[in-house]
């Protein structure tokens, strides 16, 4: 596999020696430094500056026992990343590795970091791009507090030795750069970073993703007639229902105010609308207590997308097919899921009426409108079944013909001509 231009040169088997005695402390008030600097526009400032305060204290103290180590991201892209280092983990972009990283230059199993004899070793995993250690590559190197190491072409991080204090206040840090505060999901940072990555590993690999997005129905009034308090109780009782239903492979987080989503992999959007009908029952059927004497009832409504119907692997269009689905669940009476599987019904007929008297004046009435639509009613029943489909989606599923054609596996000409011809057939019955 040819080594990435941007890479140092050499390929040669490294392995450092560790310095002794070299003061952990620069390191790791540079760590603290720079995720502080990567959270300083949260709005968790408080909190993220007690963890800042315990994490300084202790890396004041000298003489301690050091026991773990951590990964600082340090490049543009990913800057804050923090990933916490224990007996053995793997980097990689595959969604099973405990360090995930989302690059294009990154292998899905790139590198392995275990602890070995109380020091830490990188192991290169067979990548494409290579595994470097302070701009040497190698297959194999031990790692010294204040390394650099970079996979790929663009990803770099910095090793610190830390002890367990400092460790897991590092690692509050990182959940705080990356989860809701108040229900304890992922945040739409962290969810905008990953789907990313994983449309375009399934564009790669010709695999499927679909996303629900989900909206508390008239959660205002619940703010509003109950206070704000028992809204936040609302929304964290809701997440860790929406949370029992999913997969460990699933993402589930909070996009924004009462709204939720949920990312699937390798599911078809039609596993996408039954995980979607299954939430919907679960939170409609719960008794949510806002306090000792009240419990509150709470529905939601949801639409669903996949890249199949937006044909094509774009991030902007997968989410605006599910937010505007989610808009149709909301003008439909609330309380549904609305996604793009057929769920075709035939015109409803009009009410049957008592056949008409015979004409008995030259100048009598023309049909009225209940016969006209009788009649278009029974000519789209007479439809090849592949002509009432592209006209009910089209018509009462409101899908656009990329979608139609996505469902129908089949080009979006072929889609218009269907339909032209459908309406043809229509137009002339009702003449």
């Amino acid at each position: 596999m040819p080594r990435d231009a941007s890479h140092p040169a050499g390929g040669a088997t490294r392995v450092v020696e560790p310095e002794r005695g070299r003061s952990i402390q620069p390191s790791i008030r540079s760590s603290a430094q720079a995720v502080a600097r990567s959270l300083s526009r949260s709005e968790r400032g408080a909190e993220r500056d007690t963890l800042i305060e315990e994490l300084a204290r202790g890396s004041e103290r000298a003489g301690e026992p050091r026991s773990g180590g951590v990964l600082l991201r340090t490049d543009r892209r990913g800057c804050g990343q923090l990933i916490p280092l224990h007996d053995r983990l793997r980097l990689g972009r595959a969604w099973e590795a405990e360090g995930r990283l989302e690059d294009e230059s990154v292998s899905r199993q790139h590198a392995e970091i275990g602890c070995e004899q109380g020091g830490f070793f990188i192991r290169d995993l067979g990548s494409a791009n290579g595994t470097f250690v302070d701009g040497q590559r190698v297959t194999s190197a031990e790692l010294r507090d204040g390394s650099v190491v970079q996979l790929g072409s663009r990803v770099t991080f910095r090793f610190s030795i830390v002890q367990e204090d400092e460790q897991l206040a590092l690692s509050s840090l990182r959940d705080l750069g990356h989860h809701d505060p108040l229900t304890g999901v992922y945040n739409r940072r962290h969810l905008e970073q990953h789907l990313a990555a994983e449309i375009a590993f399934a564009e790669r690999h010709a695999s499927s993703i679909s996303v629900i997005l989900l909206d508390l129905d008239h959660f205002k009034r619940i703010n509003d007639g109950h206070g704000h308090l028992s809204g936040d109780l609302v929304l964290e009782r809701v997440a860790e229902l929406i949370a029992s239903q999913i997969r460990t492979e699933d993402l589930l987080a909070r996009y924004g105010g009462e709204e939720f989503i949920i990312v699937l992999l390798e599911t078809s959007i039609a596993g996408a609308e039954a995980l979607a009908e299954r939430i919907r029952r679960v939170v409609a059927d719960a008794s949510i207590a806002v306090s000792p004497e009240q419990a509150l009832a709470v529905t939601l409504s949801a639409g669903c997308a996949s890249l199949d119907c937006t044909g094509g692997a774009d991030l902007e269009q997968l989410i605006q097919t599910a937010d505007r689905r989610l808009h149709m669940a909301k003008q439909r009476g609330r309380n549904c899921v609305m996604g793009a599987a057929p769920r075709l019904r035939s015109i409803p007929p009009p009410p049957v009426l008592s056949p008409p008297e015979p004409a008995t004046a030259p100048d009598s009435e023309p049909p009225s409108r209940v016969h006209r639509l009788e009649s278009l009613a029974l000519a789209f029943e007479a439809l090849p079944q592949e002509l009432q489909l592209v006209v009910g989606l089209r018509c009462q599923e409101s899908c656009t013909f990329a979608e139609i054609a996505a469902i129908l596996s089949c080009p979006e000409q072929r889609v218009q001509e269907l339909y032209r011809e459908a309406r043809r057939r229509l137009g002339q019955s009702a003449a």
